[in-house]
């Protein structure tokens, strides 16, 4: 039958994270009608054996050439109305995917995004990606305005458009600049939903040599007052206001709450190998 909600997670060798990713997934989705496919690269590292001990897991194991071609195979097979893309290394957080969820029920929109929670590899919080503002297309001309993990959308979104993969990297910066180009309704939350992961080995960690906005230019004035107009709405926000912060990390074996009275919103230097 349907599902409401398919998480779809691409894996090579992530043996380290996956079962916080998965258990996340499980506390986090608790209650609700959906499904979790893997769709693993041909791991060596115990990765698949371990997913196949899990039998609530829909687990698809084959060669692919990159992340966005596995998530194509996953998507493709889902059964969900909505999709969300989870690497092996992230994981939700329950409160903000559960005002996602409502968002999903009681909105008309047709893609969900809200702030996103960032750790260190030792899972130790590093900062708050506080996404608020709503972007307009043209902001996908200078920015991704939105984290994949805290990002869910229409199957039939992905339907008119797969992500290219001709991309290793930025697949979903061009995935989603196109549909923001088409008209994508969006809704947003105000709590965390993705908690993602800085721990040396992210492809995003390297030098980053492809660009979804290598036909435009950054330096014309009309984005440069497109910049300025982001940030002022979200200062109208509060969103460079620290305040506090709660989220659950499931770490050790167990769901961890965690409490910031003021958590930093930006880091510009940091060990990006730490933990």
């Amino acid at each position: 039958m349907p599902k409401l909600i398919s998480i779809v997670t691409p894996v090579f060798n992530g043996r380290r994270f996956i079962e916080n990713c998965v258990q996340s997934v499980r506390h986090a989705l608790a209650g609700f009608d959906y499904e979790h496919i893997i769709v693993d690269g041909v791991s060596t590292d115990g990765t698949l054996e371990w997913l196949q001990t899990q039998a609530d897991l829909r687990v698809f194991s084959g060669k692919d050439t990159g992340m966005y071609d596995a998530l194509n195979k996953g998507i493709a097979v889902a059964s969900g109305e909505w999709i969300g893309h989870l690497n092996s290394d992230e994981q939700y957080n329950r409160a903000g995917l559960r005002e996602a969820v409502e968002a999903m029920q009681n909105h008309r929109a047709q893609a969900v995004f809200g702030p996103t929670v960032m750790l260190n590899g030792a899972l130790d919080f590093l900062q708050l990606f506080n996404q608020m503002v709503t972007p307009r297309p043209v902001d996908t001309l200078w920015c991704m305005p939105v984290q994949t993990c805290s990002f869910f959308f229409q199957k039939s979104i992905w339907e008119r458009e797969p992500f290219d993969t001709r991309y290793r990297l930025v697949a979903d910066h061009a995935w989603f600049r196109t549909q923001m180009h088409r008209g994508l309704v969006l809704a947003k939350t105000r709590e965390p939903i993705g908690i993602f992961v800085w721990h040396g080995a992210n492809l995003s960690s390297g030098e980053a040599t492809e660009n979804a906005n290598a036909d435009i230019n950054k330096r014309s004035f009309s984005l440069k007052v497109a910049k300025h107009w982001y940030r002022l709405k979200k200062t109208f926000l509060g969103g460079y206001l620290p305040r506090p912060l709660s989220y659950e990390v499931w770490r050790e074996g167990a769901v961890r709450p965690v409490r910031i009275a003021k958590p930093v919103l930006k880091i510009r230097n940091f060990d990006k190998t730490a933990g």
